[in-house]
């Protein structure tokens, strides 16, 4: 099958296919010492879908990975999807009951792991007695030896047809902080569109380009983001399972490193290493560097940015719209918190969180749309008129959840908008910036609040390092911003000072009526700060909170 730069894939398990013809030995994947060509990344995908059909897999059927990043994760994908079934990449940091519950609900009857997860790997068939798991050196009873069961298999393998807009390749699981993950099946038009969107608005260079993924291939960034979109336009994947950021530097001066993205924690440590050291770290190739999970200030932005001597991009996405809807455009530099503009082939509006009623239009945010076009001009002194939460559809936005039909009544509308939850505001340039989470928001005496806008202020307090803001039951006004605070090392802020500060800052009824110094804040496996945990812990240990004494 020969593939021309103007016929866009319509099948996921050809893209390998493509890379093979177009790269042959060329390094796809690094990890550690070891190197996977795109011939030898087609090969193996090629010969990991023999064995599936000869293990009596059919299209449509769940097959689950459980595996940390390594160079056997995107073959054994790339096969299961060849063969017309869907890769259900599982959360590894979720507890054992908690995957045994995907695993049930997606209906997977085989599942890869690794050595290094055997353990884990054991017990899930264990406890669902599964028809096939595969692990390298597997030796426990009802598992087969990955490597021995792959290796004489055929190199060749002819894809089996999928319906390009209906049938799934993956199905990701949500992280399921306040209830069971919820299957999001996505179709090969949502990745390949994803691909297609990405490629058309950033500068690639084939050649040259490498990428240093630290985000779990089970995450959406790691694997659309980050993995498939470096396959998809011809680069190098550099694993790197060591966080450490003396290794990633390492790395990055090593390898020549152009692109790579992280969380602000994880940017400022290196930045600090990159201070301590400026000799020893040549990070000069760095064209890209992504950031997301967490608010950032302005300051912290501007110092990561220095250090690196490149510019944040921003961008917007989650699992049911496959990976990024909206990214900080190149050249047009807005601060911390702007996320962009729709990705080509997206619409996106802005509405009320609970009627619904349009707010800012679709074609107000089109970015190619002459100004004035519709006739809506926001308000700005009116903040609820250029405010709401993102609603989108489009062919990178999943049809709906696995098994959810109620639930997929109540996100989708009649005109297949999806309604995210996530609130933004729209600027006068038409660039969007991320607020918070609707479900995250407060009524504070009648007044709305965003967690993200106190925390984004409290980061500018010079003894802050992160900051985070849940709401607890108050006696007059219902609930209240309740603030926990990591100190910068040394600090000797007190309660009273950093309440001041957000007084100064925000709203009166937006202020935190408590502070709470912790180490650190729980986070989830992609350092998501994980809201559920800090408002458990005010539940247990604050109760209602009375009217604030005078400051």
């Amino acid at each position: 099958m020969k593939f021309h730069q103007r016929t866009p894939l319509r099948h996921l398990g050809n893209l390998p296919s493509m890379g093979a013809e177009r790269y042959g030995e060329k390094t796809a994947m690094h990890h550690q010492e070891d190197e996977l060509s795109y011939a030898e990344l087609e090969a193996t995908a090629n010969r990991v879908a023999n064995g599936l059909v000869d293990a009596g897999v059919e299209p449509g059927d769940r097959v689950a990975i459980a595996m940390e990043n390594n160079l056997t994760y995107m073959p054994v994908a790339f096969g299961i999807c060849k063969v017309g079934a869907v890769a259900v990449p599982l959360n590894i940091q979720l507890t054992h009951d908690r995957l045994v519950y995907v695993l049930e609900d997606a209906g997977v009857d085989v599942l890869f792991g690794s050595e290094r997860l055997a353990e884990l790997v054991v017990g899930l068939n264990e406890a669902l007695d599964l028809e096939h798991t595969f692990v390298p050196g597997g030796e426990a009873e009802g598992v087969t030896d990955y490597d021995e069961w792959v290796a004489d298999r055929a190199t060749e393998f002819e894809t089996v047809d999928r319906d390009y807009e209906s049938d799934a390749c993956f199905q990701g699981y949500t992280s399921g902080t306040t209830g069971n993950p919820k299957g999001v099946p996505m179709t090969h038009r949502n990745i390949l569109t994803t691909l297609q969107a990405f490629a058309e608005t950033q500068e690639i260079d084939p050649e040259e380009d490498s990428i240093l993924l630290i985000t779990p291939m089970y995450h959406i960034i790691g694997l659309i983001g980050s993995t498939l979109f470096t396959l998809y336009s011809g680069r190098s994947v550099v694993l790197q399972n060591q966080v450490r950021p003396d290794v990633l530097l390492e790395t990055i001066d090593r390898r020549g490193i152009t692109d790579f993205t992280g969380v602000p924690a994880l940017y400022i440590s290196m930045v600090q290493e990159l201070e301590a050291n400026p000799e020893q770290y040549d990070v000069s190739s760095m064209k890209t560097l992504g950031i997301g999970a967490a608010p950032l200030a302005a300051d912290t932005r501007n110092r990561i940015e220095d250090g690196f001597g490149v510019a944040l991009v921003e961008g917007w996405g989650m699992t049911e719209t496959t990976a990024g809807t909206a990214s900080s455009a190149r050249g047009v530099q807005k601060g911390a918190g702007c996320i962009g503009q729709p990705m080509p082939g997206v619409e996106m509006k802005l509405v009320d969180p609970v009627t619904r009623e349009t707010r800012v239009p679709p074609e107000h945010l089109e970015p190619t749309a002459p100004a004035g076009l519709t006739g809506y001009e926001p308000d700005f002194d009116d903040e609820p008129s250029y405010t709401g939460e993102i609603a989108i559809r489009g062919p990178p936005v999943f049809e709906g959840y696995y098994n959810l039909p109620e639930k997929n009544e109540e996100v989708f509308d009649d005109e297949g908008w999806f309604y995210t939850k996530d609130i933004a505001r729209v600027d006068e340039d038409r660039f969007l910036w991320m607020v918070d989470r609707s479900d995250d928001m407060l009524v504070v005496g009648g007044e709305n609040v965003y967690p993200a806008e106190i925390e984004d202020e409290l980061f500018f307090h010079p003894d802050v390092e992160e900051a985070a803001v849940v709401a607890a039951d108050h006696e007059v006004k219902g609930e209240a911003p309740v603030a926990y605070v990591v100190c910068e090392e040394g600090a000797t802020v007190t309660e009273n000072e950093i309440r001041r500060f957000a007084l100064e800052n925000v709203a009166a009824y937006a202020h935190p009526r408590r502070v709470f110094f912790v180490d650190e804040l729980p986070k989830s496996a992609t350092q998501k700060v994980q809201r559920y945990k800090l408002e458990e812990r005010v539940e247990s240990e604050v109760g209602t909170l009375e009217p604030s004494e005078e400051l």
